[in-house]
């Protein structure tokens, strides 16, 4: 029943080129998980499976839904092949030689590995970790930025890598717009310019090199895109070629040409800016219910690309986090808190069971009662400067909607709730002493990153006993 926000940074932010356009309610299209297909969407052949797509680019296949979540994708230098990341730091290679992965249990709790970048010089590929960590597999080790433990707000995290076109070395972006440059020149940065600007800390989530100028363009979340030496083509919020629509960014990939790129969205949208589309989930209405697309590569040799989704639905369900944008993890006590905007939604089959209790900030502790899957019976809670959008009796699934985050500035928390009461209190809430990490607050998170959400941040006193053995680990 506290609020943490990372301090603001002084000065203004960089404004972004062109007008802003009106925002409209996001929206979900569905599909069955298990449906693999070849189809024919907009003059461009597709073939595709529950977690990547690929759009007039060779299909060689892709990584299970039951494995970690899907956050990154890069095609190799001479199109044979591509390479999917997951969260786990596991590299999946699709005819394209395999160079390793990260080591099983190397993360430190509540990192996950953000990006992947190709090599152009030996074809192997740099991992970037959301506390900053670099490894090269068959590629130079250059550097890396240094992230503290303490939190996204106090010190942004890692969020994408990219290579400079003639392999000297690469760029490594964090959560706040910042820039690194590793082997190579720094062409500028958003930097603390972005992260906390006026309405709402604006998360940077993605990088791509301009093959012609050197240069790069950045993307956030909220669907801006910056360029740095690199010619402006525009952006889904400030073009006419994209629509914004309240759907957060997720990734941005460059053509081999230079002459553009395309921005993916969670929806599974792909904007396209000064290249050619060649379709996307959303516009053939075949984005996996309850998925996040996740990872976006443009293939060098027909100029298609592979579209990659985040679907590791458990036990049934799935992401609530999916649809927020400037999604910024804190700190795991009770539960999980989150800096974000948007709506959040039900983990899956469930009925609401209360919405306010005037004790918690804002008065808001929706909690609702799992029906299905392997914490049947459960309360989760989502409180704290969120508005409700459900009932108290209403039946919800994985795609309702329970709340609006409704300032960016602000935090939720969420987690594992005591049965309804008053007043209404978060599962073991008995062992929280305002600076620890409960044992239900770190059981939550890893739940949350099972489902391909980025998770918690622990705090440096551990709880002081587990969950009772019953209760469902994940």
């Amino acid at each position: 029943m506290r609020r943490r926000v990372g301090p603001r940074r002084a000065g203004r932010a960089e404004p972004f080129r062109g007008a802003l356009v009106a925002v409209v309610l996001c929206f979900v299209v569905t599909l069955s998980l298990s449906e693999v297909s070849s189809i024919t969407t907009a003059g461009a052949s597709t073939s595709r499976s529950s977690t990547l797509a690929a759009y007039d680019a060779p299909y060689l296949g892709a990584p299970s839904t039951t494995g970690p979540a899907v956050v990154s994708v890069v095609a190799s230098v001479n199109g044979n092949g591509y390479y999917v990341l997951r969260s786990n730091g596991n590299v999946d290679a699709y005819g394209a030689p395999s160079y390793g992965s990260l080591a099983a249990g190397s993360l430190p709790l509540g990192a996950t590995a953000t990006g992947i970048a190709l090599d152009p010089t030996t074809g192997g590929y740099w991992i970037v970790s959301s506390n900053g960590t670099v490894q090269g597999f068959n590629a130079p080790f250059l550097g890396e930025p240094r992230i503290p433990s303490r939190g996204w707000g106090q010190h942004p995290a890692a969020v994408a890598i990219a290579a400079a076109p003639d392999g000297a070395g690469y760029y490594v972006l964090r959560a706040n717009g910042a820039v690194g440059a590793y082997g190579v020149k720094g062409h500028g940065s958003l930097g603390g310019h972005l992260y906390y600007r006026t309405t709402a800390p604006v998360v940077a989530v993605a990088l791509a090199v301009d093959p012609t100028t050197g240069g790069y363009w950045i993307a956030t979340s909220t669907g801006d895109v910056a360029n740095f030496d690199a010619p402006n083509e525009g952006s889904p919020r400030a073009s006419a070629h994209g629509t914004y629509n309240n759907v957060p960014v997720s990734a941005l990939a460059a053509v081999a040409s230079g002459t553009g790129y395309y921005v993916l969205r969670a929806n599974g949208a792909i904007d396209s800016f000064g290249v050619t589309s060649h379709g996307s989930l959303a516009s053939s209405k075949t984005m996996p219910e309850g998925g996040f697309a996740s990872a976006l590569a443009v293939d060098p040799t027909t100029g298609g690309y592979y579209e990659a989704v985040d679907v590791t639905p458990l036990d049934g369900y799935f992401n609530p986090l999916r649809a927020l944008t400037s999604l910024v993890p804190q700190e795991i006590d009770q539960g999980v808190d989150y800096c974000a905007s948007g709506p959040i939604y039900a983990l899956g089959d469930a009925v609401i069971e209360n919405l306010y209790d005037p004790g918690w900030p804002s008065g808001v502790f929706i909690s609702y009662r799992l029906t299905s899957g392997r914490a049947k019976g459960l309360y989760v809670y989502v409180a704290e400067n969120i508005t409700p959008k459900v009932a108290i009796g209403e039946h919800v699934t994985a795609t309702t909607v329970v709340g609006e985050v409704h300032d960016a500035k602000t935090c939720l928390e969420t987690g594992w709730g005591d049965p309804p009461a008053s007043p209404e209190q978060a599962a073991g809430h008995l062992e929280y002493n305002g600076k620890n990490s409960t044992a239900y607050g770190l059981n939550f998170s890893s739940l949350l990153q099972a489902l391909g959400a980025r998770p918690g941040l622990p705090q440096s006193y551990g709880p002081p006993g587990p969950v009772p053995s019953s209760w469902p680990t994940w």
